[in-house]
């Protein structure tokens, strides 16, 4: 079949025309999608306006204790400590201990509770240790009259047969490095306290 001129004229612009028709409804086509937004970013976006939730230090406070200090300290008065401290701390926290302070009648090791009141005797004063306790006249000792080894001052543990000045401060000091004896054989740990000491004294100490 042979075309014209005019005919081949024709048929071309049919075709740039079909072309013309296709390519246009495509982009409009496109033009007109919904956009998609992804999930992640919707997901970032809400983090992003979530209020920040923190923490403040001041708001995590350890609890305190009020304890009055009184006798040979260089500041008696009220101090303020944190839970758990022993009477070395508040001693200290008083200024220290006087010369004229009889350091033997004072168990530096004991835990302190609130509102007690420590008492710093003088070298050579006639007076029973106090303590906060109604229903104790010496911090060590229990109401069936044993020591507690983990409680009593150096004048106490000295009231044990066969204890002294000295092994009553190794018994202080022991308490101080290793902390609280679990059972009255414990007392053996200490130096220059054997099998002999412990069965003289077994039936005057107890712990808690």
């Amino acid at each position: 079949m042979v075309f014209t001129k005019r005919e081949k004229i024709i048929l071309v612009l049919f075709v740039i025309l079909i072309i013309t028709y296709f390519a246009g409804s495509y982009f409009i086509s496109s033009l007109n999608k919904p956009q998609i937004t992804m999930q992640n970013e919707s997901l970032t976006q809400e983090s992003e306006d979530a209020p920040e939730i923190t923490i403040e230090q001041d708001d995590i406070k350890e609890k305190k204790i009020a304890i009055d200090v009184i006798g040979e300290v260089m500041k008696p008065g009220l101090v303020i400590l944190d839970d758990g401290t022993r009477v070395i701390d508040a001693i200290e926290a008083a200024g220290g201990l006087l010369e004229s302070a009889d350091r033997r009648k004072i168990n530096l090791a004991r835990i302190l509770k609130d509102e007690e009141q420590i008492y710093v005797p003088k070298i050579g004063e006639n007076i029973e240790i106090e303590v906060n306790n109604d229903d104790a006249v010496e911090q060590g000792v229990t109401s069936s009259g044993k020591i507690n080894i983990n409680q009593a001052t150096a004048v106490e543990l000295e009231k044990l047969n066969g204890i002294g000045e000295a092994l009553a401060s190794r018994i202080i000091q022991y308490r101080l490095e290793k902390g609280e004896f679990k059972d009255i054989k414990d007392i053996m740990k200490v130096s220059g306290i054997g099998e002999k000491k412990f069965e003289g004294m077994k039936d005057q100490i107890t712990v808690r």
